[in-house]
């Protein structure tokens, strides 16, 4: 099938060769732990023989979350950069509030990795999302249109158009749990959702008619000792890690147990010592 593409680039990346892992749901073999809301079925294109994800409903938004598939969850702080990304096409997207042919009727895409352990007197989880589309319609996906976000998984900082949600101090707008970095929320992902669901908004009933496929995660190792990003491991990349070690920075955090011992030392010792792929 031919596709467009939506591609964010986010990520500052290690520099020089670096090893790729990537995973796809393509749904030939099931729905391989993603569970679709309300509406949808696993359909066979009657012409490619393509089997895809069809929702088609009248609600206030559609989403496919995953919380079983490994391949998914898990440490993201592990690899050098992580790159999510999907297929969709819209049929059919409108709404009745707005007259047809006046305003072409559009929702988000947004992509949302949650955290359990940060669960809140008000909130059941922490995460971390982004808007990879604002403007998802029949007329811009007629056909089927990959979208992908490429970020950092070891930033403190949220990476540029992200946000943060699970924060009980959230009267402005969502907000991280309190205390809590990107990296400590995406340290441990318990469940990644695709919606059409924008944390700071609200939404009305609309009628959907749309096809995805191709979920799919990339994890490129990087060099987790390169801590300057020089593509070379020497004093400098030491100099890094103890400082990040002393002030217990993900960075330094290298076996991801939230502890800063000698364990993280005897790792970066190892990897320092076997070199950067």
């Amino acid at each position: 099938m031919k596709l467009k593409t939506y591609v964010v680039p986010l990520a500052v990346l290690a520099t020089g060769a670096v090893a790729q892992q990537t995973y796809t749901t393509t749904f030939d073999d099931g729905l391989d732990g993603w569970e679709p809301s309300n509406g949808t079925l696993l359909v066979t294109d009657a012409a490619s023989g393509n089997k895809h994800l069809r929702s088609v409903d009248e609600t206030f938004g559609i989403w496919y979350r995953n919380s079983g598939n490994a391949e998914f969850l898990g440490d993201y702080t592990q690899s050098g950069s992580v790159t999510l990304s999907m297929d969709l096409r819209v049929d059919l997207l409108n709404s009745q509030n707005i007259p047809d042919g006046l305003i072409p009727y559009t929702r988000p895409l947004v992509v949302e990795l949650r955290n359990y352990r940060y669960a809140g007197s008000f909130h059941q989880f922490g995460s971390v999302y982004f808007v990879i589309s604002r403007e998802i319609s029949e007329l811009n996906q007629d056909e089927w249109t990959t979208f992908s976000v490429t970020f950092d998984p070891s930033s403190t900082d949220l990476p540029e158009g992200w946000g943060g949600f699970g924060g009980d101090d959230d009267r402005d707008g969502p907000v991280l749990p309190e205390g809590a970095t990107f990296a400590d929320i995406v340290a441990n992902v318990d469940e990644i959702v695709f919606s059409t669901f924008d944390p700071e908004e609200f939404y009305l009933f609309a009628f959907f008619d749309v096809a995805v496929d191709n979920f799919a995660i990339t994890r490129d190792a990087g060099c987790p000792v390169d801590l300057n990003g020089d593509g070379t491991l020497d004093f400098f990349d030491v100099s890094e890690f103890i400082t990040a070690f002393t002030r217990q920075d993900p960075a330094a955090d290298l076996n991801a147990d939230r502890v800063w011992d000698f364990f993280d030392v005897s790792a970066f010792i190892s990897a320092y010592n076997a070199g950067c792929p």
